[in-house]
Order: structure tokens, then C-alpha cells, then sequence
């Protein structure tokens, strides 16, 4: 996991979402079991929804419009053709991945739906967010944020979407299920295991400060470890302006990508490993005003 690679993105969401928090609000469809956030009320049109066995199936297209672009949430009914549900999501995605180039896609979970996530680039110049999935009420719910490519779409609407049972509560499963063999779904065990491996590769090592040696390296990540909290992370050693500073290097968890004072809990340092080089920035004592640094891996010491 790249730390913080994602801050920008995740800002400009957050950006996003302020510049336009005074006209949206929470949307609740009860006869389609979902709720979402809207820019007002949406429009709401019956239309015929085909598989590719051919079977037509009642759906509705719920669209909510602003200056940015348009957002929808479309609503499949497979009560009469559950023998095609295994086939909904894989076939919705296509559908997508049709309009343009697919620039990420991957499985994801909302509220523990296993569900997929794809972002598609139109030859308009126009980006599609998606997310698809298929609930317990036997619903393919597909949701679409689309906006110019230099527009992120707004954060209320891509994070906002919830299954509801028949009282209207939102449903939270107890896990995700993985719909094909050899699935890892994010917020499992299996992932948790999946990720701390692949950042365990990316960090665990002795690193280089520029002109430093690897004889006196400026961070030494080694042993397995856990903080106090739980968090998977490894024994390290920063040492640079004339200190010696003792930390745990997280590597999953909440705070991963962060170097936090093993007794006192709080961070020391934050870091981004990119491959042979990584960035680590220094945000509480004993390292208050460190300048920031790229250090190098220093050959033969990196794990696997």
C-alpha cells in the first residue's frame, strides 16, 4: 500500500465533496432496498435490463445531476432469474469497460458486499467510476459517477451508496465473500495477510541516506514486531543527526507507513517506499525538523 501516493487523490475528494456539500443530501429508496447521496432528488426511469442469455429484467435508473456531471445508481431485479446472478456482476462490468479504457479495476467490498470497482476513460474525455455489485435482496446495483477527466468525482457520492433490509437499515455483512476461487476480498484475513507480505517486501531492508553508507544505514526495518495497538510492523533504527531513534515501522494496519515511539504509541516519522528509493518525513520528537529524505535500499539487505 502506498501511503502517501494517496493523500492527493484522497484530498481532492475530499475537496470535491466540500466545494458541492450545500446542495446534496441523502437519498433513501425503499421499494429498491439502497440509499445514496444525491444532488437532489434524482430522476427515477423504469427501463428493460438484458442479460446475455438474452432474459430482460425489470430495472430502474435513479440519476442525479450538478454542474460536474452526471451520477447514477441502476437497480436490477434477478428475483426471477436467480440462475443468472453468479453472471450479474461480471456482466455489468463489461458493459462499462465497453464505454472507454479501463484504467484500474479490481475487487473491492462496500459495507462487506463483495462487489467490483473499475474506472473507465471515455473517448469524450470523461471518466466513469463504478461499482457493482449484488446484494441478499437478489439486486444488481450498479453505480456510476461521470465527470470530466480533470473533475474528480464528488467524494459523497462515490463512498456513499447502502444496502438497505426491509426495515430500511443499512446492512453491514459479517464478511465478504469471494465469488471465485483464489479471490482475495479487501478486509479479510487473507488480505491482511496478502498485503503485510507485499509491504514487508518493500520496506524490510537497511536504507541509505544520500552519501550515507550502508555501514551506518539511516533506517535498519528488520525484525517482526507489533505496536500496541496490534499493528503488523518491524523493529527499526533511525539514525541521522547525531541520534540514534528507536521505532516500530508499521506495515498493515490503520496507520501503515507510519514509524511510531514504541511505548508512547505516537509517530515519529512517515514513510512511502517506491521500489529502490523511499521517502520518509520526519512529524514528531525527538525528530522534530529533520528535513525530509529519499533514501536508497542498500544492496542485499531486502527481504525475499
Amino acid at each position: 500500500m502506498r501511503l502517501i501516493g494517496l493523500i492527493p487523490a484522497v484530498t481532492a475528494l475530499f475537496i470535491a465533496g466540500a466545494v458541492s456539500a450545500q446542495t446534496w443530501e441523502e437519498y433513501v429508496n425503499r421499494a429498491d432496498f439502497f440509499s445514496v447521496n444525491m444532488p437532489g432528488e434524482p430522476t427515477d426511469q423504469a427501463i428493460p435490463y438484458k442479460t446475455a442469455k438474452g432474459t430482460t429484467l425489470p430495472a430502474h435508473v435513479y440519476t442525479g445531476k450538478d454542474a460536474r456531471g452526471n451520477y447514477t445508481i441502476t437497480v436490477v431485479d434477478y428475483s426471477s432469474a436467480e440462475g443468472e446472478i453468479p453472471a450479474a456482476i461480471d456482466e455489468a462490468v463489461a458493459a462499462i469497460k465497453a464505454k472507454g479504457t479501463t484504467k484500474y479495476e479490481g475487487v473491492n467490498m462496500l459495507d462487506n458486499h463483495r462487489s467490483w470497482r473499475i474506472t473507465v476513460e471515455t473517448p469524450q474525455q470523461r471518466r466513469l467510476l463504478g461499482e457493482v455489485l449484488v446484494a441478499a435482496n437478489k439486486r444488481l446495483y450498479i453505480s456510476q459517477a461521470d465527470t470530466a477527466l480533470n473533475i474528480p468525482p464528488p467524494a459523497q457520492f462515490s463512498v456513499s451508496l447502502q444496502i438497505l433490509n426491509n426495515d430500511g437499515v443499512r446492512i453491514r455483512n459479517k464478511a465478504p465473500e469471494p465469488a471465485k476461487a483464489g479471490e482475495i476480498v479487501p478486509v479479510t484475513e487473507a488480505a491482511r495477510i496478502a498485503d503485510t507480505a507485499e509491504m514487508l517486501k518493500q520496506v524490510a531492508g537497511n536504507w541509505k541516506a544520500p552519501g550515507g553508507s550502508c555501514d551506518s544505514a539511516y533506517l535498519k526495518a528488520t525484525v517482526r514486531a507489533k505496536t500496541v495497538r496490534g499493528e503488523e510492523a518491524l523493529d527499526g533504527t533511525i539514525t541521522a543527526m547525531g541520534m540514534t531513534i528507536k521505532g516500530l515501522v508499521i506495515i498493515n494496519g490503520p496507520r501503515v507507513g507510519q514509524i511510531v515511539e514504541p511505548k508512547t504509541d505516537k509517530v515519529i516519522f512517515i514513510f512511502d517506499p517506491k521500489g529502490e528509493k523511499m521517502d520518509i518525513s520526519a512529524l514528531g520528537p525527538p525528530a522534530i525538523g529533520w528535513p525530509d529524505t529519499t533514501l536508497d535500499i542498500c544492496p542485499g539487505t531486502r527481504a525475499g
